[in-house]
């Protein structure tokens, strides 16, 4: 059978039809849901047991059904912040003396949880560059537990090759991991060339409004599923139900949102791309060559980097627009911009940023559903004053 939605293939299923867009239901409201029994004390990680929010929640709970079927997954958990999600992938996955497969040009973030996390756990992480992953089975010993890559890197917006990772990981018995975030599963879903572990931060787009902050891990493995579960539940990461019901609401418009910020973004790419002022311009649409597994995607979102003469030159540019807003979060209706050196590259150092090719005249734009005409004059403007 096939889940119709806003996906640009169908999505196969198993078991029934429904459109995505409709709400999925569950006898939450039913009396006889909230009767417990010694059966249902006893199941404390149960899916659909509801007595204390931590542990469960019923529209939380839709929300991961939800997501779990838009990216093709068996199932997901629900998380408080992206950070949240990795956090509990790190500790659930990894042990004293494992090694994992990162890449030098990270989210911020994860690079300083894995600072702060991983020297003191004795993991050892083997940085390597989006352009080792040719040669990737060469980093591979027999500590490594776990290969950890992003889609499109943050934010320097270069393409993994997920066919590639997934491959390797498989023939070596070792957890792929990729986090999905600046793709969003309506332009790319992971689980679909067999990664083990897919997350989001759905603060960005699937949220998708900058009023929510969330995470989540979707995965065909329903054992990788509970254990990330439990540790959900011992750690107290849990989501809002209210984050949990506007991450619902998200979820109706994600495919109308997309498509909109792949349109303007590829279109604002291009018009960067020829203006004298900036330096370079990384977006998907502009490469000459791309990995296979992306060749049929519907789009690549709406963040790209981009580089200004200098620090001096990319504040003072930033700081003249009207319309794109200065603001650290992405993929919201709005179009933001930011430093990545003053934000989320902020604790590397000059050395730290200069091995992951960030450039101290960096800036990262996340293109919102404005008209595009707006856009171009608002940054055209921007760049004619610095």
């Amino acid at each position: 059978m096939i889940y119709k939605g806003f996906n640009t293939k169908a999505v196969q299923s198993g078991e029934r039809d429904y459109n995505l867009l409709d709400t999925v239901t569950f006898p939450i409201f039913q009396t006889s849901t909230f009767r417990m029994n010694d059966e249902k004390y006893s199941d404390l990680n149960g899916r659909e047991t509801f007595f204390y929010t931590r542990i469960n929640n019923p529209t939380t709970r839709v929300a991961e059904k939800k997501i779990a079927d838009i990216c093709n997954g068996s199932d997901a958990v629900m998380f408080s912040s992206g950070m949240g999600a990795i956090s509990a992938i790190f500790n659930t996955f990894l042990e004293e003396d494992d090694e994992v497969i990162m890449l030098k040009e990270m989210y911020g973030g994860t690079y300083k949880l894995m600072k702060s996390k991983f020297e003191r756990l004795r993991i050892k992480p083997v940085l390597i560059s989006v352009n080792d992953l040719e040669n990737l089975e060469d980093y591979i010993t027999r500590r490594t537990k776990m290969i950890y890559v992003e889609t499109l890197t943050n934010p320097l917006i270069k393409l993994v090759d997920i066919q590639k990772v997934s491959e390797v990981a498989r023939k070596n018995g070792i957890i792929s991991v990729v986090d999905n975030t600046f793709m969003s599963p309506y332009n790319f879903r992971p689980l679909e060339f067999e990664i083990d572990v897919a997350l989001h931060s759905t603060t960005k787009y699937i949220g998708g409004h900058s009023d929510l902050v969330g995470g989540v891990v979707v995965s065909r493995d329903l054992e990788i599923i509970q254990k990330l579960l439990e540790e959900r539940s011992t750690i107290g990461s849990n989501p809002s139900p209210f984050d949990s019901f506007l991450t619902i609401r998200s979820l109706k418009t994600l495919g109308l949102r997309v498509k909109r910020q792949n349109q303007n973004a590829k279109i604002l790419a291009e018009f960067l791309n020829d203006h004298p002022k900036v330096k370079k311009v990384n977006y998907p649409t502009l490469y000459k060559k791309i990995p296979d597994c992306f060749k049929s995607c519907p789009g690549f979102g709406g963040v790209m980097y981009i580089e200004l003469e200098s620090f001096e030159k990319a504040i003072e540019f930033m700081r003249n627009l009207k319309i794109i807003i200065e603001a650290t979060s992405l993929a919201g209706v709005e179009s933001l911009i930011t430093s990545p050196v003053l934000t989320t590259h902020a604790g590397l150092s000059d050395e730290e940023l200069e091995k992951a090719g960030i450039s101290k005249g960096s800036l990262r734009i996340s293109v919102g559903i404005e008209d595009i005409e707006d856009l171009i004059e608002d940054v055209k403007r921007a760049l004619a004053k610095i």
